[in-house]
């Protein structure tokens, strides 16, 4: 199991949401919605046809020449002596085009290697699909996490609220510490009314992403801030010949030289063998026939052929080299923030929440008896919503770029753990 899948299956835990949904909705994991996808995405279930035309055209492929049979009547119904059919030459011939067996091997050679790209689109697409409905089904456990951070800052502040009526009841307080709290409490309400529409909207996407016009799911089961241990970026690095872009590259130029093959096959020409016999109604008499059929030039027309075939395959040498290296780059970008994200998450976690819930415990505990003011209160209040609010997004940020890492890498748990003809 890869990083990702321990992170969003392995540490799965259920999140508090108050979404509309029926109340028997089953809740939903990664890899149930993984399999959801493969089943049912319209755009994964046209792949059978696809390998269906590659077969058919490697069968085609495979086929040697066929034989024809041709019928000619001469000299007839014409003028005088060649009035009616009586001097008329009719020659039925049975003919077939000869072609060397590495002509036939190259034909099919080439199909080979059409088919060996389908699969590598296939599995391009295979795999993007995978990376949306990861980074999907991420989005909508974190529009639940900061639904339920929402919901939590609407009752702190109904808390900051009570303690604010009753100081202005006992005379302690002037009303505009109320009103001033009543001002946040009503700007959380709408914070919740944002999270919910976000939620709303991703919940959607995912359902969406398997063909669902509608979600029919609970919550999504996943711990947005359970981080895997992170992994050294020269043994990512050396993932990165599974990533499909890159293999697609080794596809063309097989594809290349199997064309430049066949064209060098070509120069030697394919020869039209033609025989029959011929009926002459003048003498009353049967004869043979017999024709051979040569092109010439053969050699002259395979050389453009060769030659484009050949400067492609180069041509896709040094793609293949600059993919590599902005592939590399790119990695190596997202590791840094990778390692970025994953400080901050650890700093939040370490030292400013467990402070800032110690500054908010000493002034709630003040406040009540007059030690500390109101904006003193509301700013630690606000200090530590803010914190969390932050590690929530440094916790998303991580888990992106672990999704964008793995799909350079080729290397997605998802999709390894519930591809085609493999138990999850």
């Amino acid at each position: 199991m890869s990083r990702l899948f321990i992170s969003w299956v392995v540490l799965s835990i259920p999140v508090a949401w108050s979404q509309e949904v029926p109340s028997d909705a089953p809740s939903l994991t990664l890899l149930r919605a993984a399999e959801l996808t493969l089943e049912r995405n319209p755009q994964l279930r046209s792949a059978p046809f696809g390998r269906e035309a590659a077969s058919a055209v490697l069968e085609q492929a495979a086929l040697k020449p066929q034989w024809s049979v041709n019928l000619q009547v001469e000299d007839f119904a014409g003028s005088g002596a060649l009035s009616g059919f009586s001097a008329s030459e009719t020659t039925l011939r049975l003919s077939r085009i000869f072609q060397r067996s590495d002509v036939r091997s190259g034909r099919m050679s080439i199909a080979s290697s059409q088919a060996a790209q389908l699969e590598s689109r296939l599995e391009v697409e295979r795999l993007d699909l995978m990376t949306l409905l990861t980074r999907r089904f991420e989005a909508v456990v974190n529009r639940q996490e900061f639904l339920q951070l929402a919901q939590e800052s609407v009752d702190v502040w109904q808390r900051a609220r009570d303690l604010a009526q009753i100081r202005e009841r006992s005379g302690a307080a002037p009303a505009v510490e109320r009103l001033r709290t009543e001002i946040r409490l009503a700007d959380a309400g709408l914070q919740v009314e944002d999270a919910e529409h976000g939620l709303r909207v991703a919940r959607l996407s995912l359902a969406a992403t398997w063909g669902d016009l509608s979600p029919t799911f609970g919550q999504a089961n996943a711990n947005l801030c359970s981080l895997p241990p992170l992994i050294p970026f020269e043994a990512i690095v050396a993932n990165l010949d599974q990533n499909p872009d890159l293999q697609r590259f080794a596809s063309e130029q097989r594809l290349q030289e199997a064309r430049a093959h066949l064209a060098n096959s070509r120069r030697r020409p394919d020869w039209t063998l033609s025989a029959g016999v011929r009926r002459l109604e003048q003498l009353d008499d049967q004869a043979l026939v017999f024709s051979i059929s040569v092109p010439l030039g053969s050699a002259v027309r395979a050389a453009p052929v060769v030659r484009r075939a050949n400067a492609l395959r180069q041509q896709s040498v040094f793609a293949e080299q600059a993919a590599r290296l902005e592939l590399h780059a790119t990695l190596y970008e997202l590791y840094q923030e990778l390692v970025h994200t994953r400080s901050r998450v650890s700093l939040f976690d370490a030292e400013i929440l467990p402070r800032a819930n110690i500054i908010l415990d000493d002034i709630q505990a003040g406040y009540r008896v007059g030690q500390f003011s109101h904006l003193e209160l509301v700013n630690a209040q606000t200090e530590l919503l803010s914190a969390r609010a932050a590690r929530l997004t440094a916790c998303s940020d991580h888990q992106l770029r672990l999704i964008d890492i793995e799909r350079l890498t080729g290397a997605g748990s998802v999709w390894l753990a519930v591809r085609p003809g493999v138990s999850p």
